[in-house]
């Protein structure tokens, strides 16, 4: 985990299935001080369910905490998953880094 400006950048890699839950659970949690999320998962190729409930979790606590998260998206096989499992009507969803960070300061403003 990282920060640049206020904004904290999660960066998952691999596949990531229920075998790396915890660890997936204990990288997205919200502090609540954040001025936006930027979860990188473009270094991603494949997520189970488990995940992907796992990061609609963490949109849910983000969300109450009025605190923008934006995903980045980048290898084909992924973003076939997220796409068919309808994340993109739960996050703001990015191919790349400069695109998020425009994003994320816009909901700043």
């Amino acid at each position: 985990m990282s920060g640049d400006v206020g904004i904290v950048v999660i960066r998952l890699t691999g596949e990531l299935d229920l075998a790396r839950r915890d660890e997936i659970r204990a990288a997205l949690v919200v502090g609540g001080q954040e001025q936006g999320i930027l979860v990188d998962l473009s270094s991603v190729t494949y997520a189970d369910s488990t995940v992907l409930a796992e990061l609609l979790r963490f949109q849910q606590d983000a969300g109450a905490a009025r605190i923008p998260v934006a995903l980045i998206v980048a290898t084909p096989q992924f973003a076939r998953i997220v796409n068919y499992a309808g994340l993109p009507d739960a996050f703001a969803i990015f191919a790349d880094r400069g695109a998020a960070l425009t994003y994320l300061g816009q909901q700043r403003s």
